[in-house]
């Protein structure tokens, strides 16, 4: 279930949404998201983005993808808000399961050329 979008939800977007559009940009968002620790993969500052696990990029390196299906089995859902990816512009396709707990207004990718949610 979602909540709805706070006002502090929609400030934040719109502060980060500018800073996204590089590869190191959505590195530091993903890595300050922290949605990796939950699920065990290991993101660092000093891997490129497309080596994350559960990351697609394009050819520029920007983030196109985010697939939770393939982590391992958790004994709980992960648990994050969907304000976090909302900057990450060039998303297309995001993949939720195990993301039950996951808050926010889904609304936040309105506006996103996403092809699968």
């Amino acid at each position: 279930m979602f909540a709805f979008r706070s006002k502090k939800t929609t400030e934040r977007r719109t502060t980060m949404a500018a800073a996204t559009t590089s590869p190191e940009a959505q590195k530091e968002l993903l890595l300050a998201a922290k949605i990796h620790e939950q699920v065990g993969w290991n993101w660092r500052v000093d891997v490129p983005l497309g080596e994350f696990p559960g990351v697609s990029v394009d050819g520029a390196g920007l983030v196109v993808g985010l697939d939770f299906s393939e982590q391992r089995e958790l004994e709980f859902d992960l648990e994050f808000d969907l304000a976090v990816l909302a900057p990450l512009t060039s998303l297309q396709v995001v993949n939720f399961r195990n993301c039950r707990r996951a808050t926010g207004d889904i609304e936040v990718f309105k506006g996103m050329e996403l092809t699968s949610l």
